[in-house]
């Protein structure tokens, strides 16, 4: 496919996006599976549901533009996933494989949070409000997502020190009562 204008790119973009969403919608219900801890279950429960309207916004952007989404398929988020699936492979400790989730989940909020920021500035730039205005309603989601996993990889991080301080402090006295 050619990409002559912005208006192409555009919609080469959006395509590509609406791959990286749903390769992310399945990943947040490996998480959900994969946590065992409440708090970030419902975290990635409610990003599952806000991830279902950013792809209904994206519909709706392609309906304003008169356009239909390429077949297309996101290589960073396949990559983002297969990171998460080579973490798995490791046979990590439970929170070592939900710190490592959270760090893999902060890393796609922010791949989403610079490909919706590009894509405002393309609509904005073709003077395309109403698709600048959906697509602001998914990067302000992306970034609030974001901040919500920081919160909860500081608790995780805290939790994973106490651990392995507890670890610790039993070698020690399982060396000295020997």
């Amino acid at each position: 496919m050619s990409l002559a204008t912005l208006g192409e790119l555009l919609v080469h973009e959006l395509s590509d996006t609406v791959s990286a969403e749903n390769i992310v919608l399945e990943m947040l219900g490996a998480l959900a599976t994969e946590s065992k801890i409440a708090d970030i279950r419902a975290a990635v429960k409610h990003h599952e549901s806000e991830t279902k309207q950013q792809l209904k916004n994206l519909d709706k952007v392609f309906s304003i533009l008169g356009e239909k989404p390429e077949k297309t398929t996101c290589h960073a988020a396949e990559g983002l996933k297969e990171e998460h699936s080579a973490l798995g492979e490791e046979d990590p400790s439970q929170l070592v494989l939900e710190i490592g989730n959270l760090a893999g989940a902060v890393k796609t909020e922010h791949y989403e949070i610079a490909s919706y920021t590009a894509l405002i500035q393309m609509a904005k730039d073709l003077g395309e409000k109403d698709v600048a205005a959906l697509l602001k309603e998914n990067l302000d989601q992306e970034k609030e997502m974001a901040r919500t996993i920081l919160t909860l990889a500081k608790q995780v991080g805290k939790d994973i020190r106490a651990a392995e301080k507890r670890a610790v402090a039993k070698q020690k006295r399982t060396k000295v009562s020997r």
